[in-house]
């Protein structure tokens, strides 16, 4: 999808394209790479900080310190499961709000806690199908270390919407001259083969005659 705005006096053009799409009944937000990583973290925040030989050997580790070891899935793998299996039966949903209300503030290295409202995570818990959650974590946990980026920057949610299980689109938006980075191209493969909304929007410049 191309668009043709306005140049904004201030700002990014994320957040122009925000405003431009923005309908009171399919809000949109700028999330990049903090929403997806923060249920995540908030889904799976006690498996994430379990006391695994090793992990923890200070009292100021951000994270475990096995975070981006090829073992780090491996030796807490029946603890994912379980997690995973709260996709399943629905109860994943209270368990990611009673770590965002308990957990408030606290370093994981998923969240990024200014980046992630109330508000944004009651929509994505309200739009996004248990499935695509399940699909989206266990990719990232494919590589924690490249996977934790590449997502796109803005998310719709159509919380009124009756006619799709769909309720959700993420939109990665690239203003003139730039490119889809390598990341983002594998993201977006992923995205294609397993279902999940998601499209590029670029964006040209009224007052350059769309050039780029």
């Amino acid at each position: 999808v191309t668009v043709t705005l306005d140049r904004p006096a201030t700002g990014s053009v994320e957040h122009a394209v925000q405003q431009h799409l923005w309908q009171d009944d399919a809000p949109v937000y700028y999330v990049e790479n903090t929403l997806i990583t923060a249920l995540f973290g908030l889904l799976c925040w006690q498996t994430i900080y379990a006391p695994v030989p090793g992990a923890f050997f200070h009292p100021f580790h951000v994270g475990p310190a096995d975070l981006n070891r090829e073992d780090f899935v491996e030796r807490r793998t029946e603890s994912f499961e379980k997690c995973f299996a709260s996709l399943g039966d629905g109860s994943y949903r209270e368990r990611i709000r009673e770590n965002y209300r308990n957990k408030q503030g606290i370093t994981n290295p998923f969240v990024i806690w200014p980046a992630v409202s109330g508000e944004v995570l009651e929509l994505a818990l309200a739009c996004i199908p248990a499935a695509d959650l399940e699909r989206l974590f266990r990719r990232l946990l494919w590589n924690i270390r490249e996977h934790r980026s590449g997502f796109p920057d803005l998310i719709r949610f159509h919380p009124g919407r009756v006619v799709s299980d769909r309720h959700y689109e993420m939109i990665e938006v690239k203003g003139p001259g730039d490119r889809l980075q390598d990341h983002q191209v594998r993201w977006l493969e992923f995205f294609a083969a397993e279902g999940i909304p998601a499209s590029v929007c670029y964006v040209r410049w009224r007052d350059d005659g769309g050039s780029q």
